[in-house]
């Protein structure tokens, strides 16, 4: 047990050297990424702010030591230029046996027996983090597993969607195949699957919205597929399962999923080019009808992130000008 505490207390001063680097590192680069997307606002296309978010998650995935050419100290510390020491004549000094000094004998303390090893402070929050990072990763396989077994048990969606899928493909480029289903709970559309995606649309969407309404959300589903942002959404729910207690991490991904959905709004109004004034519409219809119970777990896209977010979109989408690409 003694053996088990004190490498408890051995990982958590490693832990602390790890932490506070890292948290003032990245809080640092979220602070100037804050800045920089108050001052670029509405100047730089949405999909150049995500690209710049993005950072975040690299700055977490490197080490923070300023060592290391992740660090800034790297770049900053001058250059060592190793000198020449010049090694002068070598001098041996001896002394007889009468010269040796005797001395006195010193005995070390004996520890007293009885004495238990006890965890640090810091051993103490290594534990209490990993067990949180731990409940918060179980949670979210929970409802991981539970869209699982919601899409297996979906009906095929109908024919007329398989070909507003195909259609939404080719006017993309997305080359893997797309599968549709029809769930019966009133969610928001979402896309699944990193390997395999497959798009999830309640049935309260597809007897309601319209054939132009529908090609729509499904061409914003498939933009999706083609930014492969299923896989940057797991990885960045794994970071913030890692990193739970880092504050300004939770207001970091809030920003970059947002900025995800305004770049998918982009594209989704450049591909649609002289209807795109109907996307819009459609976004609020949608919300009428689904926003109240939304599909955001690991390994999950859907159309919308929360109320706040969805006014903001549109707000852009009235005073929208399409770009000659969408990035």
């Amino acid at each position: 047990m003694s053996a088990t505490i004190g490498i408890l207390n051995q990982w958590a001063e490693g832990g602390l050297s790890f932490a506070w680097p890292m948290m003032w590192q990245s809080s640092l680069l979220i602070g100037v990424l804050f800045a920089l997307d108050y001052l670029l606002r509405r100047r730089v296309r949405a999909a150049v702010v995500y690209a710049l978010w993005l950072s975040v998650l690299v700055k977490l995935l490197l080490p923070p030591s300023l060592a290391l050419p992740s660090g800034i100290g790297y770049w900053l510390r001058p250059a060592v230029q190793p000198t020449a020491v010049d090694k002068g004549p070598a001098i041996v000094v001896t002394f007889g046996a009468d010269h040796v000094l005797g001395l006195p004998g010193q005995s070390l303390p004996i520890p007293p027996s009885g004495l238990r090893a006890e965890l640090s402070p810091a051993a103490w929050g290594l534990v209490v983090s990993g067990c949180a990072s731990l409940g918060l990763l179980a949670w979210m396989l929970v409802q991981w597993t539970r869209v699982a077994r919601e899409t297996q048990r979906a009906e095929p969606g109908p024919g007329w969607l398989n070909e507003l899928i195909e259609e939404a493909r080719c006017c993309t480029g997305v080359r893997v195949c797309v599968g549709v289903r029809v769930i019966e709970r009133a969610v928001s559309p979402a896309v699944c699957g990193m390997f395999h995606p497959i798009i999830l649309l309640p049935r309260i969407l597809v007897e309601q919205l319209t054939r132009a309404q529908m090609r729509s959300i499904l061409l914003h589903e498939v933009i999706h597929v083609r930014r492969r942002d299923v896989s940057m959404n797991c990885a960045q729910t794994v970071l913030q399962v890692i990193y739970w207690w880092h504050p300004f991490l939770w207001l970091a991904n809030a920003r970059i999923r947002r900025a995800r959905e305004e770049a998918v709004d982009d594209a989704v109004m450049h591909q649609l080019r002289h209807d795109a004034d109907a996307y819009a519409p459609t976004l609020l219809q949608v919300a009428k009808l689904v926003l109240h119970r939304r599909m955001t777990t690991l390994g999950l896209i859907g159309v919308f992130e929360s109320q706040g977010s969805l006014r903001r979109r549109i707000e852009r989408l009235i005073d929208f000008h399409a770009p000659e690409r969408p990035g």
